[in-house]
């Protein structure tokens, strides 16, 4: 229930102040285990609980609820009621026979027994699965709950579609709805159980976050055995059955019959299972509405999560489903749907050729509308009809399901391939497809590459072979320690595609090449990107499928490198011109990328609303498709610090960075580790901080990234190391840094330096350069157009000047950086304080707040600055200075100030 600790606080207050909750939320939600976690904090603090629950078996029971009532109620209570009271309770106990209390004397008898023990204690009637009550109950409850108000308190757990919180709680009753689980919400449980967070994303997409068959489906995954991948595939439905099962018991046959024609349809229109249904389908549809299992909107019939569908299917059994597909054929409106349905129905040893072809032709038709998952869908099915005799429809439906993102659909088509007497070229082009769907995955795939590379020389097909290098190449890029042999795969995929004269081909391969050289510091990767840009090379992927178009299309790798040029307005102008491109002809993949790419332009350039945007629609369609979960949560903490909150900015580079180690992407890891060190920096958590960016600067060795605009993360590191009392070891740092950026020309990356260089020589006093330095710095982001480091520069220049003991300027220039972050509607960037090796020892003895004031004391602050800047009276600071002075045992200022220009200089600090 960690997820849901914030209700459950809700839920506790409501009840201490109102005194009666009703929990609502359909079938599934949680409402139980938020019962449980309020009734276990109830007790917690010395009060009674009773909880009322409720079976199917109870439905028929007279006054079910008021047997767990009447049985917990303590005898000194019951003693106190009348005679004639106390035997309705043993009627209702079944320990005396005879005729039924008449309902006056039940509701009287409940609502004494409530009043009475009000007046001994604060109990807490908590009834579940009310929705199994029967009339006479909630007549009973319902009349005592009206009336009993403010000495004990109601909290009920009530399905939309059961009875109101007036008609069992009374009127006033404060009504909570249990939300979805959000997806860190969903990622948490699944976490917990060990479940890999790109199995987390696709369990949220399938469940749309409905607590109960997240939590199912994440332990079912756990139990079976979690696999050493992230890139599961495994069908998520058998998991939820039980959930499942549970909600269609209550159903009768003609709606569950009416449930599976609608889980099965190709187009779920209400005219089609009508059709499809008969003249019942309207009532089953209703009470299958009612059950929470369906949502009829817009003359479509849609279910509540995707899972709850497949599961739908998978209780009904082969033979059913085959049935159903039969009836809907007969119904379905188009031509592709009716194939579609016919081809189910049959089984594959007796399906017709024609109807092959007829699922072929469908499969095309949707490629050419540009709904790639149904191609993908429609060339799976036709190609497990044909029973082996035409893997090209495999190979087909394999780069359909690349093309849409869908790496479990890719993986079937290769799976289902492997039992053809396909040749050796379309098994390649089947794995590389496979390979490309993964996308930041890539890495846990190197011996499907390696794999794809004989087929494709067994294909004698250079092209091929060319794409297969460029694979094996990509692959060993996100991983530690294989730089070079990355190199050597992308200079191969050069060659290959210059012997196969595949113009699209070479241009890929080469925009490969450029990226890694220009990650190992290599100027000449200018000079092959120049070449893969030429005239006449070609902007998209060949037949041969020779590039993942994301990571080698010259033109996207144009813009990414005007990026790390410091081009901002450049890369924002090459993405702009690409969004048509990627919106007429691209697919889920090429958004992903478009959208990563605004995210960083958009960052960089102060605009943190627009940011934070983007990366919502990232995060969404990398849910939705399943795809890597690393470079979005990498984007959106990008977000987050531009134009959001520094707690939520390091929860989401801690979400990437635990993504991307689950894919061996250790590129985008060390990208979020930096970004999780920049938080802490920022959030003063200096310890943490130096933490994370010493494993940066581990993993850009292993990587042999020599450029420091790919990682930006030597600045921060040295800030780290000056906050934590090593200016030396900070200025090693920006030495190291300073000269690989001036060998090729980081401006950006150079000006954070300065920035971070001003710090180490103003922890050694050195006033005079660290200004001179910092002024360079501002002047550089504002020629780039940085607004975000440039107001992190006038924030240091802040710092600087208060060390200076000039507090005047020092505000000056803390309310211009204040007004820049302001603007971009982004936290504060400000410098982390040195600590020193550790707390300064003149600060010992006194408490948090204390320790503030005198720091600002000791930087020159008056009372009145002081006051200001802690948002408190000057008579507030001078009584707090009084306590200082008796703590530290000095009469003034001047005194305080020399105790700590004495602690400064002790030899250890």
């Amino acid at each position: 229930m960690t997820e849901r600790r914030p209700l459950v606080e809700q839920v506790c207050g409501e009840l201490r102040q109102g005194g009666a909750v009703a929990v609502v939320g359909p079938t599934g939600f949680g409402k139980s285990a938020v019962l449980d976690a309020v009734c276990t904090q109830w007790q917690a603090a010395g009060d009674p609980v009773v909880r009322l629950s409720s079976a199917p078996a109870d439905a028929d029971v007279a006054y079910a609820p008021l047997v767990d009532l009447f049985t917990a109620c303590p005898a000194e209570v019951s003693g106190e009621l009348s005679d004639h009271q106390r035997r309705a309770i043993d009627w209702v106990l079944r320990r005396v026979t005879g005729p039924e209390p008449d309902t006056t004397t039940l509701r009287v008898t409940v609502l004494s027994c409530l009043q009475t023990w009000g007046r001994r204690a604060r109990p807490l009637l908590a009834a579940d699965e009310v929705h199994w009550w029967g009339p006479a109950s909630l007549d009973v409850f319902g009349f005592a709950a009206r009336r009993i108000r403010g000495s004990v308190s109601l909290l009920a757990a009530l399905r939309p579609d059961g009875p109101s919180p007036h008609d069992v709680l009374g009127g006033g009753a404060v009504e909570i709805g249990i939300p979805t689980l959000g997806p860190e919400e969903s990622a948490a449980v699944a976490r917990s159980l060990g479940i890999p967070l790109r199995t987390a994303g696709r369990i949220h997409t399938a469940t749309g976050g409905n607590p109960r068959l997240v939590s199912d489906i994440a332990a079912g995954l756990a139990r079976a055995g979690t696999p050493a991948t992230a890139l599961d595939t495994r069908p998520l439905a058998p998991f939820a059955r039980k959930a499942i099962r549970a909600r269609l018991a209550d159903l009768a046959e003609p709606v569950r019959r009416v449930l599976v024609l609608a889980a099965l349809a190709a187009d779920p229109s209400v005219a089609t299972v009508r059709r499809a249904g008969g003249p019942t389908a309207d009532a089953a549809l209703t009470a299958a509405e009612a059950a929470g299992l369906v949502r009829v909107v817009d003359g479509a019939v849609a279910f509540p999560a995707p899972v709850v569908r497949e599961g739908v299917v998978a209780e009904a059994g082969d033979e059913a489903v085959r049935r159903a597909h039969h009836v809907l054929a007969g119904a379905s409106a188009g031509p592709a749907d009716r194939a579609w349905h016919e081809a189910s129905a049959w089984a594959a040893a007796e399906i017709p050729p024609a109807l092959v072809e007829a699922l072929a032709g469908a499969a095309a038709g949707a490629r050419e509308r540009g709904d790639r998952v149904r191609a993908a869908e429609l060339g799976l099915l036709a190609g497990e009809r044909a029973g082996g005799a035409r893997p090209d429809l495999l190979v087909a439906a394999a780069r359909d399901a690349e093309a849409a993102g869908r790496f479990d659909l890719a993986w079937t088509a290769l799976e289902r391939i492997g039992r053809t007497r396909a040749g050796p070229a379309a098994r390649a082009r089947a794995r590389i497809a496979v390979i490309d769907a993964a996308g930041r995955g890539a890495a846990l795939l190197e011996g499907v590459a390696a794999r794809a590379l004989v087929d494709a020389g067994a294909g004698d097909e250079p092209a091929l072979v060319s794409a297969a290098h460029l694979r094996l190449a990509w692959s060993a890029h996100l991983k530690r320690g294989f730089c070079a042999e990355a190199l050597a795969h992308a200079r191969s995929a050069v060659e290959w595609a210059e012997r196969a004269g595949d113009p699209a081909a070479r241009a890929a391969a080469m925009t490969l090449t450029a990226r890694i050289e220009q990650g190992r510091g290599a100027v000449e990767h200018t000079a092959t990107l120049r070449l893969a840009l030429a005239p006449g090379a070609a902007n998209t992927p060949g037949a041969a499928g020779a590039a993942p178009r994301v990571t080698a299309d010259p033109r996207r790798a144009a813009a990414c490198f005007a990026l790390l040029d410091d081009r901002t307005a450049e890369a924002g102008r090459l993405f702009d011109e690409l969004r048509p491109v990627v919106a007429g002809s691209g697919g889920p993949a090429d958004l992903l990328w478009l959208l990563d790419g605004s995210v960083q332009v958009h960052a960089a350039g102060g605009e943190g609303r627009a940011a934070r945007e983007e990366a919502g629609r990232l995060l969404d369609l990398a849910r939705t498709l399943g795809a890597s979960p690393g470079p979005p949560w990498y984007a959106a903490a990008t977000a987050e610090l531009a134009g959001g909150e520094l707690e939520q900015a390091l929860a989401y580079a801690e979400l990437g960075l635990a993504a991307s180690e689950e894919e061996a992407d250790m590129l985008v890891a060390a990208q979020c580790l930096h970004l999780s060190g920049l938080t802490r920096l920022l959030l003063r958590d200096t310890v943490g901080a130096l933490a994370d960016l010493l494993r940066v600067r581990d993993l850009v060795r292993e990587l042999a990234i020599a450029d420091p605009a790919v990682i930006r993360y030597d600045a921060d590191l040295a800030e780290a190391l000056v906050a934590a009392g090593d200016p030396a070891a900070g200025a090693r740092q920006v030495a190291g840094a300073r000269r690989r950026a001036e060998e090729l020309g980081r401006r950006g990356v150079l000006a954070s330096l300065d920035r971070a260089e001003a710090l180490c020589r103003t922890a050694d006093s050195q006033f005079g350069p660290a200004e001179e330095l910092l002024l360079r710095a501002l002047d550089t982001f504002d020629h780039l157009g940085y607004p975000l480091e440039r107001g992190r520069v006038l924030l240091a220049h802040s710092a600087v000047e208060r060390r200076r003991r000039r507090p005047a300027r020092a505000r000056e220039l803390q309310a211009a950086a204040e007004a820049v972050f302001r603007a971009a509607g982004a936290p504060l960037w400000g410098p982390a304080r040195s600590e020193r090796a550790g707390a300064p020892s003149w600060l010992a003895g006194l408490t948090d707040a204390e320790k503030r004031i005198a720091e600002l004391v000791a930087d020159g602050y008056g009372n009145r600055d002081i006051a200001a800047a802690r948002y408190v009276s000057v008579k507030t600071v001078e009584a707090v200075l009084t306590r200082i002075y008796r703590k530290l045992g000095v009469r003034s200022r001047v005194q305080l100030v020399a105790l700590a220009r004495k602690d400064e200089r002790r030899p250890d600090r």
